[in-house]
């Protein structure tokens, strides 16, 4: 009991001391969630639903110990733009961030009118994140932060076109070195490549029992995992590139081996236990079991062949001057070069304001430019989630000369995609010379399992050695409505059988009845029209749009009026202007550091005293040899030069002019993953 008492002491104490910067990191996540709540809502429905995107789960907490993990950096670099600089130079980093924050927000105002809105705007996610550590902490304590912010690249959910791309390949590779491993272990079994993904067949006592190797079981998504821990862990250990970069190689190999083992035991116990043990028991376990084996083995390798230390070590050689330096309250030492300073409990008034309007500006934006990942129908539609999920044709609107009726579900199909329901609808002309527009409507919870049609017509295909099932005539994007960002896909291709399918088709989000509640689900609608003649497409295609147009109004998508409204072109155009003006701003700023120093350098030569010159030369040499130029090693450097010893102060008081001048600068290293001060010419 004491000690519980103790630790919450201790907790509040540090709360109270530290509660101006706990108040400012919950409104820097506020002020990241103000802006992209809707898709990272949809993020987490992906992640628990959908295994290809469940690795998302674990970046956030990736992401906090990496934050965590240099925090000591980030202080240092926040004490560090506390010394005497230039006014400028935080200006510009200020404008810079800005202009970051601006291509993120453009980004994602663009991403909004593409068929791929949630990969852009999560895609603006480490651009906005590093404009605002910009504007309030500066250059410094970005580039301490920016793997980090880069790591949040992995919440991204792979596009399906990649996934079946890679995922077919690895399943015709996995299956093959499977069959040939039962095959050599004598069991019956035969191999199936022809139709559908890679199947291996394995007769029993009664009929034979089919493995079909598709995306799920080809371990893309072990892959996956395992490239965003591999980051993880090539930026946190402490070895060589060459060991770093072989931790890559070496955990590709041991993925697909453990994955051709999985294959080959799922297999196995079918012949031995049945199919329904096989698939319901061990393919379920063996997913993450197959993560978790594969990352130990890694480790256990990485450590016990290659030692690689994944902790910096914790002895460090005592520095003398350290003790002095704390003690005058100095943010580092004047020898070593080390962080002394803690984080300062006081957070100053300038970065309140910053931070103020940063949230403020960010909310308003957001709320002026009204740009949902998907569009969303205002209430619950005619479609309850009973086990036949209830027909209501009331959900799609009357067409003048069009008789609407329902034609079936597709239970196989649903079966196979994950969807909830797959329902086919008609509408049937009054004059039989107009064409029949079927009206295909795929419900999912989440979008992952409504792909786009051309997954599985080319890209799996292709990803199996074959010809792709289509010949595509016309594919391309376009808005359905002028007020609300629906983007629909146009797609006209030529069947093998002699049919040509006109094809527009996008993706919303809607309430469904569940009963006694309601809930979201995500949808698919898709028109078709299918004709015998391939080159009529193109007058089909304004009546593919009018019947999209009066679909998606009967939907009642949530009104989106912005304050700000601007077109593509224009948006794309504040895009280019923002970048560059990243570019000049940048540029500007080196070009105007690399003449004062040469400026600068020329008087220098004429009138420096000689220590002055043999400080910068030395200073250069160390530079020059890679080697971290902390002042000791430049006092010591100097005194075997001079064979004389120069005081810490008046190496630090020279160092410093030749800092003012532009001669030399300090910098923040990580040594054993701790920050120190070092000088570079």
């Amino acid at each position: 009991m004491e000690r519980l008492k103790t630790a919450f002491s201790k907790s509040t104490s540090f709360a109270a001391r530290y509660r101006g910067h706990i108040l400012s990191t919950f409104l820097l996540l506020l002020t990241v969630t103000a802006v992209y709540w809707r898709d990272f809502t949809i993020l987490a429905n992906e992640a628990l639903h959908n295994e290809a995107a469940s690795h998302i789960i674990l970046v956030p907490f990736l992401v906090g110990f990496l934050i965590y993990r240099s925090r000591d950096s980030v202080k240092a670099s926040i004490s560090f733009k506390k010394l005497p600089r230039k006014s400028l130079a935080n200006y510009l980093d200020e404008a810079t961030g800005a202009a970051l924050c601006l291509v993120a927000f453009l980004l994602y105002w663009y991403g909004s009118y593409t068929f791929y809105p949630l990969e852009f705007h999560l895609l603006s996610l480490p651009i906005f994140s590093a404009g605002i550590v910009l504007i309030l902490f500066g250059w410094k304590a970005l580039h301490a932060l920016i793997f980090p912010i880069l790591f949040l690249a992995f919440l991204v959910p792979p596009p399906a076109e990649i996934i079946y791309a890679i995922g077919g390949e690895m399943a015709n590779f996995n299956t093959q070195a499977s069959y040939t491993i039962l095959s050599n272990l004598g069991l019956p079994v035969t191999l199936e490549t022809t139709y559908g993904p890679p199947t291996i067949a394995i007769l029993t006592s009664g009929n034979p029992v089919y493995f079909a190797i598709d995306v799920a079981c080809s371990g893309i998504y072990s892959i996956t995992a395992f490239l965003m821990f591999a980051t993880f862990l090539v930026y946190i250990i402490i070895a060589p590139s060459f060991k770093k970069a072989g931790i890559f190689v070496l955990g590709f190999i041991v993925f697909q081996l453990l994955n051709i083992v999985r294959i080959t035991t799922i297999i196995s116990m079918g012949y031995f236990f049945g199919e329904e043990i096989a698939m319901f028991i061990f393919h379920t376990m063996t997913g993450w079991l197959l993560i978790l084996a594969g990352m130990l083995l890694i480790l256990f390798i990485a450590d016990r062949f290659w030692k690689i230390k994944f902790s910096p070590s914790t002895t460090q050689q005592p520095c003398p001057t350290c003790p002095t330096s704390s003690q005058n309250f100095e943010t580092f030492c004047q020898n070593c070069g080390r962080f002394l300073g803690a984080i300062q409990s006081k957070i100053s008034r300038k970065f309140w304001a910053k931070l103020t309007i940063l949230l403020v500006s960010s909310y308003l934006v957001t709320l002026s430019i009204q740009a949902p990942t998907f569009a969303i129908a205002q209430g619950p539609l005619g479609i309850t989630s009973d086990p036949n999920w209830q027909i209501s044709t009331e959900i799609f609107p009357e067409i003048p000369d069009y008789q609407l009726r329902f034609i079936y579900r597709d239970t196989n199909y649903e079966k196979i995609a994950g969807q909830d329901a797959s329902l086919l609808y008609a509408y049937i002309p009054t004059n039989t010379t107009n064409k029949t527009i079927y009206v295909d409507l795929s419900i999912a919870t989440t979008i992952s399992n409504l792909h786009n049609w051309e997954v599985c017509l080319i890209t799996w295909q292709l990803s199996l050695g074959r010809q792709p099932l289509v010949t595509v005539l016309d594919s391309r994007d376009t808005q359905l409505l002028d007020d609300h960002p629906i983007i629909a896909r146009y797609l006209v291709f030529e069947n093998p059988n002699g049919y040509t399918q006109t094809t527009l088709y996008w993706f919303e989000q809607a309430t469904f009845n569940l009963g006694f509640t309601t809930a979201q689900r995500y949808v698919r609608i898709s028109l078709i029209i299918l004709t015998l003649n391939s080159t009529n497409y193109p007058q089909l295609e304004n009546q593919l749009f009018e019947f999209g147009q009066s679909i998606a109004l009967h939907w009642q998508p949530l009104e989106a009026q912005s304050l700000i409204s601007i077109g593509v072109p224009m948006q794309q155009g504040l895009l280019g202007l923002s970048i560059g003006f990243i570019t000049v701003t940048k540029t500007a700023e080196y070009t105007r550091k690399w003449r004062k120093k040469s400026s600068t350098l020329r008087i220098f030569n004429n009138f420096a005293s000689p220590t002055e010159k043999l400080v910068l030369e030395t200073v250069q040499e160390l530079s020059k040899e890679g080697k971290n130029a902390q002042t000791k090693l430049i006092a010591t450097t100097l005194a075997s030069k001079t064979e004389k010893s120069i005081t810490l102060t008046d190496l630090d008081s020279t160092l410093k002019e030749l800092e003012r001048h532009g001669l030399v600068e300090r910098k923040i290293v990580k040594v054993e993953d701790k920050p120190i001060i070092v000088w570079t010419a």
